[in-house]
């Protein structure tokens, strides 16, 4: 079942029997994504030309030269897709089970997964992170939403630039699963 109200359209709730399962969709950067684009067509002018040159030459030590930077420019480019990839369908996702608290960052070719014993889990919380950002060329303190919470081990931070609504609904969301206690959420929220 899949819960949505009409000021918050990006975050999907699925509640089953045994799981709570939050998606959270990373933000378009609308710059990234020009920037992206160009560097695309720049990559593809610069392959073709590549390929040209490599057909055309006749000597075998250039030509196995050319190849290997052809090589090189592919792994360039699965990179570039990669990030490509990331910019359109990225998202974090978080999963509470009986036993598991898990937030799961799913990239193109590996998951960034962990794992935290639901017990073990406390004080959680929206807050805001200060963090520093390159703009023209200075260094500035920026802040984002985040939602955290502790454990015995150490701080977990997530859902890094989510909007305030969003993260007061995931928080609710949380709170309403009966997987997570009243006491293991802070008494106050930094919004």
């Amino acid at each position: 079942m899949s819960e949505n109200t009409p000021h918050n359209k990006r975050v999907k709730v699925l509640k089953r029997k045994n799981l709570l399962e939050i998606r959270i969709p990373v933000k378009k950067n609308t710059t990234a994504l020009v920037a992206m684009i160009f560097a695309a067509l720049v990559w593809i002018f610069a392959l073709y030309i590549l390929v040209r040159i490599t057909l055309h030459l006749q000597y075998f030590w250039f030509k196995a030269g050319l190849i290997l930077g052809i090589l090189g420019w592919f792994a360039l480019g699965m990179a570039g897709a990669s990030f490509f990839v990331w910019l359109f369908f990225g998202r974090e996702r978080i999963v509470i089970t009986k036993e598991y608290f898990i937030t799961d960052k799913p990239l193109v070719f590996f998951y960034r997964r962990n794992f935290y014993d639901v017990d073990d889990i406390t004080n959680i919380r929206t807050d805001i992170e200060i963090y520093r950002a390159n703009r023209n060329g200075k260094w500035i303190d920026e802040t984002r939403t985040v939602i955290k919470f502790d454990t015995a081990a150490k701080l977990v931070t997530f859902a890094r630039g989510i909007a305030k609504e969003e993260a007061e609904f995931v928080l609710l969301q949380l709170a309403k699963s009966s997987f997570l206690r009243k006491e293991q959420f802070a008494v106050e929220q930094k919004i």
